[in-house]
């Protein structure tokens, strides 16, 4: 298979994040990377990761600069296969306390906060998350950290609406069921999170790094991608 006819593999450039190990996740995953800021690769992508390391307030201003927040919500919105990384789990939400006055991608609603109870920040490590029963592709395990905030609860129903980053509606009953799995530093949080379209996991978002936590960040994601019927590189 030459280079030109390789499956590729998005990765949403912020302007900040250091993306090296998520573009060696890329090619573990049997997919070429191809880092991009590029609205139409973010639009057209078969496989697209907003990667996690930076500030919320920068990050977002990024994103909004380049039209990739109403790319990355419609992507959402056609059930295209989106992840999110650390950061690029919590520009998912409406808001985070790190950068007041920014507005996230609001595709589900809540504010992300600083890790309370006391435990130096920020986690920096591996830690156990545990996935709620009814979970399909999220699985118990030992995975690695690096964040000092977080989201406490994903406020949804089985149907979520997506508000879209200007806050006008897309679409309606986008989701058909959302699950999460959980960890503690110091207090619970959420540590990823799986939304299923028409019997597939659409999208993933991950609080930990799934590039830094061995065969299990990669065998997740690998069965995520399975799960969407997307071809990989042999």
């Amino acid at each position: 298979m030459s280079m030109k006819e390789r499956k590729k593999l998005i990765i949403i450039k912020t302007g900040a994040a250091n993306l090296a190990s998520v573009e060696a996740f890329a090619k573990r995953l049997g997919f070429e990377p191809v880092v991009s800021d590029m609205m139409i690769d973010v639009l057209e992508g078969q496989v697209v990761i907003l990667p996690g390391v930076g500030a919320f307030g920068p990050a977002m201003e990024k994103l909004s600069q380049d039209g990739l927040d109403e790319a990355i919500c419609r992507r959402v919105e056609q059930g295209l296969p989106t992840a999110g990384i650390c950061l690029g789990m919590q520009l998912f939400f409406e808001a985070s306390e790190e950068a007041p006055g920014s507005k996230g991608l609001c595709i589900f609603n809540g504010t992300v906060k600083r890790l309370a109870g006391g435990l130096p920040l920020p986690q920096l490590g591996w830690n156990k998350i545990e996935s709620e029963s009814s979970a399909h592709l999220l699985e118990s395990g030992w995975v690695y950290f690096a964040n000092s905030y977080r989201v406490g609860e994903v406020a949804y129903t089985y149907k979520t609406t997506i508000k879209g980053s200007k806050g006008a509606p897309f679409a309606q009953n986008v989701f058909d069921q959302v699950a999460i799995a959980s960890a503690r530093y110091g207090e619970p949080f959420v540590a990823a999170l799986e939304a299923w379209q028409d019997a597939k996991p659409t999208l993933l978002l991950c609080q930990f790094h799934p590039e830094l936590s061995g065969s299990f960040g990669t065998r997740l994601f690998s069965h995520w991608i399975d799960l969407n019927r997307i071809g990989r590189n042999v």
